[in-house]
């Protein structure tokens, strides 16, 4: 099981170890949080307010110690998200990572994400 499907699974202590316990995770252009944070954000955070996820890998290209993946994530809007109250819409997040694994660990996550495309669906950004 990888870590994108135990994360949709809410499979907790399997995300634990399949990161390394120095992972580095770096977001969007934002300050780099360790493994704690991650999995904190993952489970209160995204998986609190995002249900129901059916996450596709479109495009998987590794090389060497990374694996870099184009996925959609379609899921359901079921809790408060970034201060957006749960809309129960069905949504789609889209995005790119690439991962390093080293020893069959994760050790860091860079990763961008069309948030403005999924806040849009949310109702969340502003009228013209």
């Amino acid at each position: 099981m990888g870590v994108s499907k135990a994360i949709a699974g809410g499979n907790w202590e399997k995300v634990d170890e399949l990161l390394a316990d120095d992972f580095t995770y770096v977001g969007n252009g934002g300050a780099s949080i360790n493994k704690e944070q991650y999995i904190g954000f993952l489970k209160n955070v995204l998986c609190g307010a995002m249900t129901e996820m059916d996450m596709k890998f479109l495009r998987v290209i590794a090389e060497g110690d990374l694996v870099a993946v184009e996925y959609t994530n379609a899921m359901t809007h079921t809790g408060v998200f970034f201060g957006v109250p749960a809309t129960n819409k069905r949504v789609v997040g889209t995005g790119h990572f690439i991962r390093e694994v080293k020893d069959g660990k994760v050790t860091t996550e860079w990763q961008t994400t069309n948030a403005i495309g999924l806040m849009g669906q949310l109702g969340a950004l502003p009228k013209k």
